[in-house]
Parts: structure tokens; sequence; C-alpha cells
């Protein structure tokens, strides 16, 4: 659309395009001098800047001023506070090793690598020799070989392919009237389901175990599973059930068959359990009744977990001072029993304590210490 009359034109479109114009000049000077006054008014932290175009007219302030580089007590707050989510991944690597540590030989485990002049090396080879003995009637021996690959491919961290062997070792096992490798493949499948998150299966194999232990009456195995029964009662937040497990079936069963060593791991299973209710004045008690037990009794293998764990409910309660001594103790023994993935829980927390109390120099070593085991375990996996 025209207007043909230029004087309405310029009397409606007029006076507004003037007022526009002015406005915009306006503020163009505005900026201009509020870029002037900010190069001014401000120093460069960083004393990077030597020079710059002061003749710049343009839009926006002559120079950008960059923020001052971190200080090294900045970077390594930065350091300690990016490293606080892979906790989570250290507790797992804590969880798998327990795992394998804890993975029962069945009781032919010794004549099933004699019976071979060489073990099994691929999948095929190992399934065709199970399906041998298995087509020729030697379930024990199919079992054995069984649980051994489980083993293998446990140790490899294939949790799946661990389940299926164990499964298929049980149902083999079940052919024959060994109880004893039935429990102990009943015993291994729980603790598999269990590290895998699934409380039902794992549940209801240890169950079945603890059947078999009281039909043997063997009071030893019948504590054990009850201990780990605990463990899962804990997990799904069953506490009282889990704790009247272990103290009022486990240890007593313990205490009669003087099992000195599996009592000091009832004490410490049980202390967890407490853990895991933020309950951390009962997990402290008993985890010093397993440490003077562990102590009396010349048993050292759990002294350093001990040691990790007390520090870990002092960190709790926020009683620095004797977490912090608690840790130095536990990573000397973690060192004397080449736990390296103890040792990175340990460094992880106490060099957490170093920077809490302003101790840079040990905080900076403990985090190369950190970094180093870290790359050493979880790289070659």
């Amino acid at each position: 659309m025209q207007f043909k009359n230029t004087d309405v034109y310029k009397y409606l479109f007029g006076e507004r395009v003037i007022f526009l114009q002015k406005t915009f000049t306006m503020f163009l000077v505005c900026l201009v001098l509020a870029g002037q006054g900010e190069v001014k008014g401000q120093e460069d932290p960083s004393g990077a800047i030597k020079k710059y175009d002061k003749s710049f007219a343009g839009i926006g302030p002559q120079v950008y001023f960059l923020p001052p580089t971190r200080s090294p007590e900045e970077d390594l707050v930065n350091s300690y506070r990016e490293k606080v989510p892979f906790q989570d991944s250290i507790a797992r690597a804590l969880d798998f090793q327990r795992l394998v540590e804890e993975f029962k030989p069945t009781s032919n485990a010794t004549s099933i690598q004699s019976l071979f002049v060489t073990m099994p090396v691929t999948k095929a080879d190992w399934f065709h020799l199970i399906e041998k003995e298995t087509d020729e009637g030697n379930y024990a021996v199919a079992y054995g070989l069984l649980h051994a690959y489980a083993d293998q491919a446990l140790r490899g961290k294939d949790i799946k392919e661990t389940l299926g062997l164990l499964n298929k070792a049980l149902e083999q096992a079940q052919k024959g009237n060994n109880a004893l490798d039935i429990s102990t493949i009943q015993y291994n499948l729980s603790n598999v389901y269990f590290y895998n998150k699934d409380v039902l299966n794992a549940g209801r194999f240890q169950e079945e175990r603890y059947k078999n232990a009281v039909q043997q009456k063997s009071g030893i195995e019948q504590a054990a599973s009850l201990i780990k029964i605990a463990l899962i009662q804990a997990y799904d937040k069953d506490y009282r059930s889990a704790e009247d497990n272990i103290i009022r079936k486990a240890i007593p069963l313990l205490n009669k068959a003087k099992a000195y060593d599996q009592k000091v791991g009832a004490w410490v299973s049980l202390a967890r359990i407490y853990q895991w209710q933020n309950k951390h004045t009962e997990a402290q008690w008993f985890l010093i009744q397993a440490r003077d037990l562990a102590k009396s009794k010349d048993i050292s293998d759990d002294l350093a977990e001990i040691e990790y764990l007390l520090a870990y409910s002092k960190l709790a309660q926020k009683n620095y001072g004797v977490a912090q001594q608690e840790l130095v103790n536990a990573d000397k023994l973690a060192k004397l029993e080449k736990n390296k993935v103890l040792q990175l829980a340990i460094v992880d927390r106490l060099g957490q304590v170093y920077l809490d109390s302003r101790d840079l120099k040990k905080a900076a070593s403990l985090l190369q210490d950190y970094q180093t085991l870290k790359a050493e375990i979880f790289n070659n996996k």
C-alpha cells in the first residue's frame, strides 16, 4: 500500500523515525562510555593483558578482562571435588574383590585339574569337554568342570556367564549325592546373585544352602549362610532380622565351634549392617570386638578392612583426628596385604582429611598416590 499524500506520511511516521534514531544513538554513546569506564575502573587480575586497541570505539568494552588463574590450593580442592563421584566405583570394586575371595571351590577341584594334561582354553574347548563328560554320565566331572569354568568367568568379570555356568553346575551336581558340593555351588550362586543386586535369587539359594548345612549338622556352614542371609536382609532393609541372624544364631554356632576366623568376619558383617543404617556407634563397637579378637588369635587377614571401616564411621561422626590415625594404620596394613583396591579407598579418604585440615603437602602427595592406584586398578580391567 502507498501513500499519495507525502505530508500525511511524514506526519504519521517521520517523527517516530527521528525519535528511534536519536534513541539508538544515545544507546551507543552509553555503551562506549560504560566500556571506557569499565576499563579505567578495573584491573587485569590475570596479568595477561599487555596492550589493547585504545582507539576501539565499537559496541562493548575496549578489552575483556580474564579471570585470575587458580592458585595451587584451588586446583587441589577442585581435583578432590572432581573425584568424589568415583567413590561408588571404588566401593563396587571392593565388593567384587570380596566376591572373588569368597568363591568356594568344589571338593573335586584339584582332582579335576589332575584328570587333564591341559585345561581347556577357549569357550568351545570348555563346552566340548563338558558335553563329553555329561554324555558319558560323569556328572561329578561335568559339574567340576562347569564350576571351574565359572570361577574363570567370574575373574574375567563376566557375571552373566558365571551365573549360567553355576546354574548348570548345580543341575549336574544334583544328579549325584555330594551334598557338600551342592551346598558349595548354592553358596557361590547366592553370592554372585547378591553382587548382581538380585536379592530374590540370592536369598533363595542361600536359604537352600542353609537347609543343607542343617541336614549335614555343620555349625560353621550354618553360621556362614546365616551371615550371608543377614546381609541380604539388611540390603532389603530388614535390619532387625539381619541383626538377630548374626547375634542370636550365627555367633553362638561359631562360639561352639571355636571358629575364630569366621567370628571375626561375622562381627565385621554386623558392623557393615549398622553402618548401612548410619548407626556408627554400634558399628564401631563390633569392629573393635573384631579387631581385638583378630589380634588375640593372630588373624591378620581382616585387620586392614577393620581399620578402614572404623575410620569410615569416625568420618561419618566428624571425628577427623581419630579417623586420620585409623586411616594411616589401615594404609600400612593394606600395603602389607598388597590389597591395592583397599589402598585406593584409603588414600581417597585420607587425602580428603588432610585437605580439610589444610595439610596441602600431604593432600597433594596422596592425590598422586590415588591417581597412580586408580590407573593401575581400573585401566587394567
